[in-house]
Formats: C-alpha cells, structure tokens, sequence
C-alpha cells in the first residue's frame, strides 16, 4: 500500500462545491498534507485525486505519469472514475484505510520527428478537408493503407473515448492490446485491428490535397503532419496508473453511462 504523506488535487473548474474545507480537515487528522492545486507541481505527490470527469481525469493522468490517480466524477461521463461525487467521503475513507488497489493501465509512445510524447487515449491522424492515405506498418511489415479521413490508435482505456464513437470495440482495461481503426474509409472495407499491446506500429502519411493534416494526441496535442512523414507508435514504459476500490467498476460505468 502507499504511504500517504502529500496528496495532490486536480478539479473541473470553480464553480462546483468540492468541499475543499472538509478534505482537507481530514487528511490533516491523518497527517498528510492536501495541495489544492496540483498543477503547480509535477512530482512529490503519492496520490493526486482529480474531481471531474475524464478531460481532468487525463489532464491528472498526463501531468503525473508515476502517480496513482484517484478519480471520483465531477462531470458528465466518467468512464475513468470510481464513484460519482456522492460518494466522495466513503472513497476517502477508503483511501486512508487502505481498502484499495492500483490498476495499470497500458499507454502508448507517439513519435513524430523528434518530438516522443505518452498516449493515453488515442493517437488521430486526420485531415481537414480531403480524404488523405496512411500506411500502416505493423512489427516492419506494411498491412493496409487505407484511404479516407484518416486513421486512429488507441489503447483499451481510449476505447470509451474517441474509438467508442466509431463502432470499434469495448476493450476491458486489462487486456493488453494496441486498438487501430481507419476513419470512415472511402472503400468502406474499413474494420478495426486489435494488435498485441508490445506491436510497433509505424503510420506513413499521403497527405494528398490536404495542407492541414495533424497528429492529435488525447484531444491536448497536435502536431503538423508534412507529406510522406511517419508517426512511431509503441507501448510506453509508463502505464496509467488508477487508484480502484471494486474489480468490477468498468462494468457499473458501462452500465451507468451507457444505460444498459
């Protein structure tokens, strides 16, 4: 278990009653300092709780690569989080006796140029106006190239994201595995690929017509992608790391969300 002696915090914004007051009265009890903003600080923290849904979640997750992230939602979806702000107390009260476990939750390594920055979610490669063709090479060897809007590479936690909205699979957050998935193929042959999560993926880019195809990476970076150029994509050696009470919180958040 952690030794809690300095715990960060992420919120969504300002206007909702987080009541900062009372968390931080009982980590004081505790012995452990509360740092109402996270941000300011990028290590020194032995858990940061982001209260929001799972923008701040990833925010949190990108800011503090080897940190446990504590999520409770604050927001409108949640897929990332434990419990819903009602029940913020008794999560607290289970952090601070132990009554948890860490997931570990594959991320990924995109390469562009000289520029290495960690996926969470996804990696989206896509045009502006026109249709543009990507290579796709898998471990070495070219497999597809598929023309259309464009390609993303996601990971099992981005599978309730961005993915989610193109048809591909629900993946289970332990299952270590790479998700690609063309975007809206002009053959319409267009299918998604589960690779093993240790797959080298390599994306060589025909930007055709289009003098404005990007790399975007979780929503937060974008990267200009110039004709002919390749994105290197693998596992990185830094997993996303969440602080869980129950095995089975995936199920209740599909459950929850998604009204089955």
């Amino acid at each position: 278990m952690l030794e809690l002696r300095r715990i960060g915090l992420y919120t969504r914004d300002d206007e909702q009653d987080y009541r900062l007051s009372s968390m931080e009265r009982l980590f004081r009890r505790a012995g452990i300092e509360l740092v109402r903003d996270a941000s300011s600080e990028p290590d020194g923290f032995d858990v940061v709780i982001a209260l929001g849904g799972d923008g701040t979640v990833l925010r949190a997750l990108a800011a503090h690569p080897r940190t446990p992230i504590l999520a409770v939602n604050f927001g409108q979806v949640g897929f990332l989080t434990q419990s819903d702000r009602q029940h913020l107390d008794k999560v607290l009260v289970q952090l601070l006796s132990d009554e948890y476990f860490i997931e570990e939750r594959l991320t990924l390594q995109v390469r562009v140029g000289d520029q290495t920055i960690r996926c969470i979610n996804e990696v989206v490669v896509k045009g502006s106006l026109h249709m543009i063709e990507v290579g796709v090479h898998i471990n070495g060897r070219r497999v597809l190239s598929p023309r259309g809007d464009g390609i993303i590479v996601g990971t099992p936690t981005g599978s309730t994201a961005y993915l989610m909205s193109t048809g591909a699979p629900l993946v289970v957050p332990d299952v270590d595995c790479i998700v690609l998935k063309p975007l809206n193929e002009y053959s319409f042959s267009s299918r998604s690929i589960i690779l093993p999560g240790q797959a080298r993926i390599r994306l060589e880019v025909d930007t055709g017509r289009d003098k404005d195809v990007a790399a975007a990476i979780d929503g937060r970076v974008r990267l200009p992608i110039a004709n002919g150029q390749a994105i290197e994509i693998s596992a990185s050696t830094e997993p996303a790391r969440l602080v869980c009470f129950e095995g089975d919180y995936f199920f209740r958040n599909l459950r929850d969300r998604l009204r089955w």
